[in-house]
């Protein structure tokens, strides 16, 4: 059966191809290293970061001590993380993925919604500051069903989406607070941690629309 998102893989991976790419960042995202320690989680918690592209922020939670899953489409992508971070890599098959490896850290690479639960270790806490509005409103339910069933029963999740009253065309997409709350409340107590607006607006999202906007930092628990 063909996957409610094949129209949405093609254009992020010829976005890697093309590497036009301007939704990655050379830094830590510091809304990450600000607020993640809220979630108070142990030492080797395993973090799921789904649509990780080559983030930094892989890195940074490496670093704190925990052991990283990124999901992500692009072998272009997964490749660059480690070769940009002199890291050493192996790879292997498994469950129609090629899985790249190092220390404490595996990127899935494929299809998220083709990854079956059973390939994942037990998940403490997924960082999304990228996968949820990278999908349009059609099909975000779909991925928090999905995302849900990866996740431990006592797990947390640190999300980060964009809120503006722009018309945009995304992706990025718009979220509302509405929408997070009809789509997580079923299974997440929500606390809404901080908006922190944009003191200038790059160029790829003055593009799309985008005036104005605004980051929404989400604890959910």
């Amino acid at each position: 059966m063909k996957n409610k998102l094949s129209y949405d893989n093609h254009y992020w991976l010829q976005n890697w191809k093309h590497n036009y790419i301007p939704f990655h960042k050379n830094v830590v995202n510091p809304l990450l290293e600000q607020y993640l320690p809220q979630l108070q989680l142990p030492s080797s918690s395993h973090v799921l970061v789904p649509l990780c592209g080559k983030s930094l922020d892989m890195l940074w939670l490496l670093n704190q001590g925990y052991r990283v899953i990124g999901i992500e489409m692009s072998n272009i992508a997964c490749e660059a993380f480690f070769d940009e971070n002199k890291l050493p890599i192996t790879t292997r098959k498994y469950g129609g993925s090629t899985i790249y490896s190092s220390q404490q850290i595996d990127l899935y690479c494929g299809d998220i919604f083709a990854l079956s639960t059973n390939l994942l270790p037990n998940i403490a806490a997924i960082y999304d500051r990228a996968a949820f509005i990278a999908l349009p409103p059609t099909t975000r339910q779909q991925y928090v069903q999905h995302l849900c069933q990866f996740i431990a029963p006592t797990g947390q999740m640190l999300l980060i989406v964009i809120s503006s009253s722009d018309k945009v065309q995304g992706p990025p997409y718009i979220v509302s607070a509405k929408e997070i709350e009809q789509l997580f409340s079923g299974r997440f107590e929500i606390i809404e941690l901080v908006r922190v607006n944009y003191d200038k607006i790059s160029q790829h999202l003055y593009d799309k629309g985008y005036r104005k906007c605004s980051d929404i930092v989400y604890h959910l628990k």
